[in-house]
């Protein structure tokens, strides 16, 4: 009964036990070393792997990540062992790549994605509160364009070797870096590179990718489907994994409600609002948010390919020109970026939905 209620998990208490298991794992990750709030931030680990491949040159946010590793491989191996690995594609990879690379940007403007805003909400971050309503605003935005025709191409069946090049790597790199390939370590002591044990981090991301798979784990989707469908089933997940949060965090004496305080963020409300519906909006269209195009891409959605390279072009781009955010505000490249990216997923939804 206990294993069913896991492997399928389709009722809103399943759900929800889920996403207290996020939680959970995400608060010891930071507990244990991870930088605050960055227990589970797919940006956050997108932006360290990008340095480590050499994407971009800031010894302080270049780590290969085993979470994101093992994100990757464990939601393969939930796929693969519930006959659910199906190797398809071909609604838009263009659009999914583009949307990637703004989807990812607007993460860095208002620094971190939608799961890093429910731990920075958690902590007692009134900016992560912000992002938070900025994001339901831009999920809420796009449901008028699902309603009025918006649709992709349908996916194709692909071959099947192409959707296993995705998790041969990462059972390769995390290998290379079990058995001590300096080249992937991180070279600074401190910043974003700051990290829980290995062991301990590839395992967590075991169990992020293997329950996000089952559970269909995604924030903004959570929303839409609540929106759209009156399905809070989902929704449940995403309110649990911010009750659990928040109680580990009072309980640990780690909560503090603040707006100037908190840790590696900055204070501007309005642009941590825009960026994140910006995401929230762009997350729709391409069916996902971050922590969701990677899960999705290493079931052998091709588009959710796309969209992950999109990510790791942009967080390469985002580092070496300077448009992510830091603790002094939010860049002019960083306000430039999330206008260019409102504009691309408004004219987007504008043609697919004449084109329906």
């Amino acid at each position: 009964m206990i294993r069913r209620f896991f492997a399928y998990p389709e009722s809103g208490w399943a759900l929800a036990a889920l996403g207290g298991l996020f939680a959970t794992a995400a608060a010891a990750l930071s507990a244990l070393g991870n930088p605050s709030a960055t227990g589970l931030c797919a940006s956050c680990f997108l932006v360290n792997v990008a340095g480590a491949l050499g994407l971009h040159a800031k010894a302080s946010q270049s780590y290969l990540r085993p979470e994101l590793l093992g994100i990757i491989l464990g939601s393969f191996f939930a796929a693969f062992a519930a006959r659910e690995f199906r190797v398809r594609g071909g609604a838009s990879p263009v659009f999914h790549f583009c949307g990637g690379v703004f989807l990812l940007l607007g993460c860095e403007v208002f620094i971190g994605c939608p799961i890093k805003a429910l731990l920075r909400t958690a902590g007692g971050g009134a900016v992560g509160l912000v992002g938070l309503a900025g994001l339901a605003a831009g999920v809420l935005f796009a449901i008028p364009f699902l309603r009025d025709g918006f649709a992709l191409r349908a996916k194709r069946a692909l071959p099947e070797p192409a959707g296993l090049v995705l998790p041969a790597a990462a059972f390769l790199l995390l290998l290379a870096t079990s058995a001590g390939a300096g080249i992937f370590a991180p070279v600074f002591p401190g910043g974003e590179a700051r990290h829980a044990p290995f062991a301990v981090s590839a395992a967590a991301g075991l169990i992020f990718g293997a329950a996000g798979q089952r559970s269909r784990f995604c924030v903004t989707g959570s929303i839409r489907n609540a929106a759209l469908a009156r399905d809070f089933r989902e929704g449940a997940g995403t309110v649990a994994f911010l009750a659990v949060a928040t109680l580990i965090n009072v309980l640990s004496g780690v909560f503090n409600p603040t707006l100037s305080l908190e840790p590696g963020a900055h204070t501007d409300l309005l642009w941590a609002f825009l960026a994140m519906g910006m995401v929230g909006f762009g997350a729709i269209l391409v069916a996902g948010c971050p922590f969701r195009q990677v899960v999705l891409a290493s079931t052998g959605d091709l588009d959710a390919v796309a969209a992950v390279a999109g990510m790791l072009a942009a967080a390469g781009v985002s580092v070496t020109f300077g448009i992510g955010s830091s603790p002094e505000g939010v860049t002019a490249a960083g306000k430039l970026a999330v206008l260019g990216g409102w504009i691309f997923f408004i004219a987007s939804g504008l043609a697919k939905r004449r084109a329906a």
